[in-house]
């Protein structure tokens, strides 16, 4: 399978941009790093922001592209789960960066999010710049801990957000379609945070129910964002590139 292309996708609220760092390609693969819809460059589609309509972006894509590696990180975990449910013959494997599969809501991440739709809303509305925006995130307690990359990606994207597509995170209505149940009959690997992870500790167990043939590891002191750590972006990559190259 080593000409199967590996398209990374983004968490909510992220973009491509994200992935700006990576190279052209992974153990012999070919990137890929499209936009979900309402985020970076892709077309919005107010009211259409729940899992299903991003897990269709992705089976969208690989009827274009054909057969494919899928590394995803939060909702593009899930998304990328559920589009291997439903095509596996399209999916070679599946890399899940800590992916909220069993994620049901909490008053932390509402609040969190409805301060990031605030921001995304209070910047576009003033045009702020790239640069002034990650500062400012830079000034975040976990600022320190992100890559300056990171930090700009971060910015590009809430600056070119749809900010609506937030409200289903906040409703908790995002994820309501995860199937936890079904079979994925392809590789998958999970590798999930060790603080404020959206893989909860204990998510191991419930999924080892089944699905007994996914690999979960974990990286105790890295954040949900673990491409993004200085501390633990080498590790990610090539924890990545051991998977694509033993798909």
């Amino acid at each position: 399978m080593a000409d199967l292309p590996v398209i990374f996708l983004h968490g909510v609220a992220g973009s491509r941009a994200t992935y700006d760092w990576l190279p052209s390609s992974v153990a012999g693969h070919p990137v890929l790093r499209p936009d979900f819809r309402g985020h970076g460059t892709a077309q919005r589609t107010p009211g259409a922001y729940l899992l299903e309509d991003y897990v269709e972006d992705v089976l969208g894509l690989l009827r274009t592209v054909g057969p494919a590696i899928l590394v995803g990180h939060s909702l593009g975990g899930v998304a990328a789960w559920s589009a291997a449910q439903r095509v596996p013959e399209l999916v070679g494997g599946a890399f899940l960066e800590d992916p909220p599969l069993y994620f049901d809501g909490d008053a932390y991440s509402t609040e969190h999010f409805r301060q990031l739709q605030a921001l995304a809303t209070e910047w576009q509305a003033t045009g702020v710049s790239v640069d002034v925006a990650a500062a400012q995130l830079a000034a975040e307690p976990d600022g320190p801990l992100q890559t300056q990359d990171a930090l700009a990606a971060r910015a590009y994207s809430l600056l070119h957000l749809d900010a609506s597509v937030l409200d289903t995170v906040i409703s908790g209505e995002l994820l309501a379609g995860a199937d936890v149940s079904t079979p994925v009959p392809v590789p998958v690997r999970v590798l999930a945070a060790g603080e404020q992870p959206a893989f909860a500790h204990g998510d191991e167990e419930r999924l080892a129910e089944t699905h007994p043939g996914v690999q979960v590891d974990r990286l105790e002191r890295a954040g949900h964002s673990i491409h993004d750590e200085r501390a633990h972006r080498d590790e990610y990559f090539a924890r990545v590139s051991a998977f694509v190259a033993g798909v």
